[in-house]
């Protein structure tokens, strides 16, 4: 009897674990079918964040006002490079990413984590929310 309870603990653990795992790699991976548009729109985002193209953040901003990004960006530093971490979605019209980017300033390298609300609107997806946990100290 003891056997059978531990055989099927085992494998209430195993669905769970395999569950977990399929979440991770199909709902939140950010390079899954269901993620591309935004996949590729964060690439654009950060490739014009690398060169502080403010004018191409405004276009991929649902405001066209690129300030939030501005402020922070002048603290990041040279950005060396960025990963995309997940995407994950809220609801129909709604997906959260997270971003992990990688910088040099003063001559270290320093890795921070960005958070983005993406939100589908008439004209596509555009992001509504950028924040970083950069932490910057202002002269003073």
């Amino acid at each position: 009897m003891r056997l059978k309870k531990r055989y099927y603990i085992s494998l209430a653990a195993l669905l769970v674990l395999a569950g977990l795992i399929f979440y991770k790699y199909y709902y939140v991976n950010p390079y899954a079918d269901h993620n591309i548009v935004q996949k590729d729109l964060l690439n654009s985002f950060y490739s014009a964040f690398r060169t502080k193209d403010y004018g191409s953040i405004a276009d991929l901003m649902s405001n066209h006002n690129p300030q939030m990004v501005i402020s922070v960006r002048h603290w990041y530093g040279e950005v060396t490079s960025f990963q995309i971490k997940e995407i994950r979605r809220t609801s129909a019209t709604e997906k959260k990413a997270v971003v992990s980017v990688t910088s040099r300033r003063n001559n270290e390298q320093h890795v921070n984590t960005d958070y983005l609300i993406l939100t589908k609107g008439i004209d596509g997806w555009k992001i509504s929310s950028y924040e970083s946990d950069l932490d910057y100290k202002l002269p003073g």
